[in-house]
């Protein structure tokens, strides 16, 4: 059941909502990250939700700022942890 939430929920992502989550976190994007995120997201939600993320850090790391890859890692586990007893 959440598993089918969560994609219909990634299908309806848009790329302003990446912007924007990032913007809510104190996170300027440059349009080469909110790309590469949003592709990520589509792509991989399944393996960072249900699987292991650490492969997937692994590649946001060479893809994005220092910076903004330590908050999406802090956000990811924060996340993962918070919601961890509906996954």
């Amino acid at each position: 059941m959440i598993e089918k939430i969560i994609r219909k929920y990634v299908e309806n992502l848009k790329i302003e909502d990446i912007y924007q989550f990032a913007e809510q976190n104190g996170v300027v994007l440059s349009n080469e990250e909110v790309h590469y995120l949003y592709d990520t997201i589509q792509t991989k939600w399944k393996n960072v939700v249900f699987g292991s993320p650490e492969a997937i850090l692994k590649d946001a790391k060479l893809h994005l700022s220092e910076k903004t890859y330590q908050k999406a890692e802090e956000l990811l586990y924060f996340y993962l942890d918070k919601y961890k007893r509906y996954l």
